[in-house]
Parts: structure tokens; C-alpha cells; sequence
């Protein structure tokens, strides 16, 4: 069993490669294997928009890659907040699409296998055909470059993002080299029923069957802690704080499936604004869901309470 562990770095124009270095270096020296390149508040053309920041420059990616050593890690990029594909304003669209290939382009220069965003917000109450389409698109303009990194949209945290587990994989799965991103705090959050063996291994089975997946093509997996609310996903947190994200419960049937060779899991814990009593961080989350893997436990029944929302999507 080979594992893919690793957490999120930010990086934009303003991550200076000494900063750089050192956190790499604290992935590195805690034996983590994975990185993924959070570009979540870069933008393009409208850099003066507040809270946003440019990407980073080429020389940057190439700093990056110097002081990593090859076959290190397994990389990933995470694309911006503000690329949607569920828009119909055809300007919006086109925002997107330069923000998304601004990411995909860093990702190449990284060296990233794909590229995880968020696809947006329900702007209908069906528009799957409209994301397909739009996703298509991206992807013949990916190819034509050509660009290597894959696309992998995440499954939403809350009930008005775009989309659950099941309608992701059923697009992405017509799609040419593209993956999707299994939020498992997310897929919790919003209803999915991930809290039961069945439930979980219904996503693998359906994980197996649409996409080619291995431990070079390996499935990007997000895990945190979660605070849901009437609409979803609140917040992330620890592991073992929230509403209680069935986490042992999902790896210990990944583990029994042999799936985990066909992953890459990235924590995105963190201690929220004003819990100063937290203690701990995604890396000390991701070495405990390491410990957790490597021992000879297995959690079969899910002792939390679900999520808050009173519908499920299966």
C-alpha cells in the first residue's frame, strides 16, 4: 500500500521562495508525500478587487521547482474562488476561463497532476448540461495547447454549490481526461450518505467504473473537519471537531477496498477564527489520519449524528 498524503501551501506573486522553502521543508521533514498549490485567491486583469492577489510569476514556479526535490511529492493546484463554470453570462464565462488556464498553466510549469476547483453555484435547478458543455469546452482548449494538468471539480460543500458527489462523476465521466475532486467533509455536508458501508462503497464502485485510476492517476481526495448548517458546509475545523465528519469510517472502507493505492489525500484542517482553544493544524490532522491507516483498526459503524439537511443524494 502506497500512500498520498500531504496539505494545502498557499501561493501567489507574494510567496517569496524562502517562505516557500520552509514550508516544504515542514512537509518533508513530517514524511508527507503530497502537496497541493492553493491559487484560491489569485485573479487576473482585476487584481485591485480586495482580498484578491496576483498569480505567480513563472520565475516563482520555477524557484518552487528547484528547491523541490524530483518525484518528491505529488502535486496538485487548487484554482481560484472565482472561477465558476455554472454562469450564463458569457463574460463570466470567459473570467473564468482565463482564470482556470492562468491555474492550469502554474500547474504545468509545477510539474501538478491536476487541477481541483470549485464549479460553481446552482444558477438553475438543472443546468448539468450547461456545466458539461462548459467543461468540454475547457477541455478541447486544454488539449489544443497542449497543457498536461487534469481538470477535477470538486464535489460542493453546500446544498446551492455545484454539485453533489453523483452528478460530478456522472459529468466528469464523459469528459475526457478529467477527475473529480471527492471532498469528503464536503460530500458529508451536504447530505451524501457516507456515513454507511453502502453508501461508501457505492462511490467507490462508481469511482472504479468511470475513471482509470492507479497509483499514477490517483483521485484527488480533500479531509477536514466540518461545521454544517441548515444549508451545508458552515466551516472547516480539526478532525474530530464539527457536526463530525465520518472520516475513520470512509478510510477504513477504502482501506478494506483497496483504494487507497488509487488516491491522494490532502488535509485542509485548520483551527477557525476565534477557537483559540484548538490546538493543532493540517499536518498534525494528516499525520494523524496516517497513524490511523497504518494501524490494524477499522471503524465500521458511524457513531456521529448526520448532517443537518433533511435531504440526501445518496
Amino acid at each position: 500500500m502506497t500512500l498520498s498524503l500531504g496539505v494545502s501551501v498557499a501561493l501567489s506573486r507574494f510567496l517569496s521562495k524562502n517562505e516557500a522553502s520552509k514550508k516544504l521543508q515542514k512537509i518533508k521533514e513530517n514524511n508527507l508525500n503530497a502537496v497541493e498549490f492553493g491559487l484560491l485567491n489569485c485573479i487576473i486583469g482585476r487584481a485591485n478587487l480586495p482580498g484578491m492577489v496576483p498569480f505567480p510569476t513563472e520565475a516563482q514556479t520555477n524557484e518552487i521547482i528547484e528547491i523541490m526535490p524530483p518525484n518528491e511529492f505529488y502535486i496538485s493546484v487548487h484554482g481560484p474562488y472565482r472561477v465558476t463554470t455554472t454562469s450564463m453570462d458569457p463574460k463570466k464565462l470567459k473570467f473564468s476561463k482565463s482564470n482556470f488556464f492562468k491555474s492550469v498553466k502554474v500547474a504545468d510549469d509545477l510539474g501538478a497532476h491536476h487541477v481541483t476547483f470549485h464549479a460553481g453555484s446552482f444558477k438553475k435547478k438543472h443546468n448539468n448540461d450547461h456545466v458539461q458543455r462548459v467543461l468540454k469546452d475547457w477541455e478541447e482548449w486544454r488539449q489544443n495547447k497542449p497543457y498536461k494538468a487534469k481538470m477535477a471539480p470538486e464535489v460542493g460543500g453546500k446544498y446551492n454549490s455545484f454539485a453533489d458527489f453523483f452528478t460530478l462523476v456522472e459529468i466528469a465521466g464523459t469528459i475526457d481526461n478529467c477527475l473529480i475532486t471527492w471532498d469528503i467533509s464536503h460530500d458529508f455536508a451536504r447530505g451524501g450518505k457516507i456515513t454507511t458501508e453502502e453508501g461508501i462503497i457505492k462511490r467507490i464502485d462508481l469511482l472504479d467504473q468511470t475513471f482509470d485510476l492507479n497509483s499514477e492517476n490517483r483521485l484527488p481526495m480533500h479531509v477536514s473537519g466540518m461545521v454544517v448548517g441548515k444549508s451545508g458546509e458552515q466551516h472547516h475545523t480539526l478532525l474530530d471537531h464539527g457536526t463530525g465528519v465520518p472520516w475513520k469510517l470512509v478510510f477504513s472502507i477504502l482501506k478494506e477496498q483497496n483504494f487507497l493505492d488509487k488516491v491522494s489525500i490532502i488535509c485542509e484542517s485548520k483551527v477557525p477564527k476565534g477557537e483559540k482553544k484548538l490546538k493543532g493544524n493540517a499536518i498534525t490532522d494528516i499525520i494523524r489520519l496516517r497513524e490511523f491507516l497504518e494501524s490494524d483498526q477499522i471503524v465500521k459503524t458511524y457513531k456521529g449524528k448526520p448532517g443537518h439537511l433533511d435531504f440526501y443524494f445518496g
